[in-house]
C-alpha cells in the first residue's frame, strides 16, 4: 500500500509494488550510470531492453509470453465455433499445456521477486555467481529462521562493470536472497498473492497436462474423472488466480475498499483478474456438454488470454520504466 515515509526532512510517497518492482532505483544495474528518466513513446522503446538481471524482467516477460501462446490456444478452439475452422485438439491441447507450463515458471519468479524486494536487479549478480561455484551463506537470525544468501563484499573499486557501494553510497551493496523461512513475507500482501499465484499456477497446470492430445483421448468418456482431471483443476487454478489478482490489486490501494486505477501496478492486476475470471468461466462451462456452453467456455479461453496479454504487456513497460517519488521534485508525470 502507499504512505508517506519522512527522511532527512522531506516526505516521500512510498509504494510497496513499486519498491518491490524497484522503479525508484538511481543508478542502471547494467551500467552504473544514473537512470534516464524518459516520457512518451521512449518508454515503450524501452521494452526492447533485456534486462536479464531483473527478476521483475524475467516475470514480466515470462507473463507476456504465456499470455501470447493463450490467445493462440484462444484462437484454436474458438474459431471453430464461429468459421469453417475445423476443430484441431492436437494443436489446442499443446497450446494450453504450453501456456500453462509457461504461466508456472513466470509465478515461480514471484516469490524471489518478494524476497528480494529491494534487491531485484541483483538477481542476474547472484545467479552468475552460483554459477562461478560460489556457495550461497546460511544466515540465521535471532527468531530461528534461516536463510541461503548471497552478499557482495565492499571491497573497494569497480566489480563486474557494477558501480561499487562504496565509490557510489547511493547504490546499496547487492544481496540476493535464494530461500528464507522468515516468516515476516506472510504479512505482505506482494508475497501473499506471490504465493496464491503459484499455488494457483500449480493446479491449473494439471489441467494443462491432462489436457494433452493422448490423455484427453484416455479419459474423454470418462465425464467423473475428465471432471476431476481436467475442468475441475481449471477452476480452482483460475479463482486462484482472481485473489491473487485481487491482492496486486489492494496492495496499491491507499484504502482496501477505494480503486486505484490511476496506478499502472492496479490496471495489472485489473487485467489480470479478468483473465483469470475468463479461465475460471473457461473452465465452469465446460463442464457441461451442451453446445451452447461449449461454445461459452471456449469464448472464455479467448477473451481471458487477451486480458492477460494487456495485463502482462503493462506489466513489461512496469519493469523497463523506473519511476521517482512525487514528493521529491524527480516526478516525471507518471503515477504509478
Amino acid at each position: 500500500m502507499d504512505t508517506n515515509a519522512s527522511g532527512e526532512g522531506k516526505e516521500v510517497l512510498w509504494r510497496a509494488r513499486d519498491h518491490r518492482k524497484q522503479r525508484h532505483m538511481d543508478y542502471a544495474p547494467g551500467s552504473g550510470k544514473p537512470s534516464r528518466r524518459q516520457s512518451g513513446w521512449r518508454k515503450v522503446a524501452n521494452m526492447r531492453n533485456i534486462e536479464y538481471w531483473n527478476v521483475s524482467w524475467w516475470v514480466a516477460v515470462l507473463f507476456t509470453l504465456g499470455s501470447v501462446v493463450w490467445v493462440i490456444n484462444g484462437f484454436i478452439v474458438f474459431l471453430p465455433f464461429v468459421t469453417s475452422v475445423s476443430k484441431n485438439p492436437v494443436s489446442g491441447g499443446w497450446s494450453a499445456w504450453l501456456g500453462a507450463t509457461i504461466f508456472a515458471f513466470a509465478s515461480l519468479f514471484l516469490i524471489p521477486e518478494a524476497w528480494n524486494r529491494s534487491n531485484t536487479v541483483a538477481f542476474g549478480w547472484g545467479v552468475e555467481q552460483v554459477l562461478r561455484g560460489r556457495k550461497p551463506d546460511i544466515e540465521s537470525k535471532g527468531n530461528g529462521h534461516k536463510s541461503l544468501v548471497l552478499e557482495e563484499s565492499n571491497s573497494p573499486g569497480p566489480s563486474n562493470n557494477h558501480v561499487n557501494s562504496e565509490s557510489n553510497p547511493s547504490r546499496p551493496a547487492r544481496k540476493w536472497v535464494w530461500w528464507t523461512t522468515d516468516t515476516k513475507y506472510w504479512h505482505e500482501l506482494g508475497f501473499l498473492a506471490g504465493f496464491v499465484q503459484l499455488c494457483a499456477a500449480t493446479i491449473f497446470w494439471i489441467s494443462g497436462f491432462s489436457g494433452l492430445p493422448e490423455i484427453q483421448t484416455a479419459i474423454e468418456n470418462n465425464t467423473p474423472l475428465l471432471s476431476g482431471a481436467y475442468w475441475t483443476p481449471q477452476v480452482i487454478g483460475g479463482s486462484g488466480f482472481m485473489i491473487s489478482s485481487t491482492l496486486y490489486m489492494l496492495e496499491t490501494q491507499t484504502k482496501w475498499y477505494k480503486p486505484n486505477p490511476a496506478d499502472l501496478g492496479w490496471q495489472i492486476g485489473f487485467w489480470n483478474f479478468i483473465g483469470a475470471v475468463g479461465f475460471t468461466l473457461c473452465g465452469i462451462f465446460g463442464y457441461s456438454l451442451t453446445s451452447w456452453r461449449q461454445y461459452q467456455s471456449c469464448l472464455s479461453t479467448f477473451w481471458g488470454g487477451w486480458a492477460f496479454l494487456i495485463g502482462s504487456t503493462l506489466q513489461w513497460y512496469e519493469a523497463v520504466n523506473a519511476v521517482r517519488p512525487a514528493s521529491s521534485g524527480w516526478d516525471d508525470g507518471e503515477k504509478s
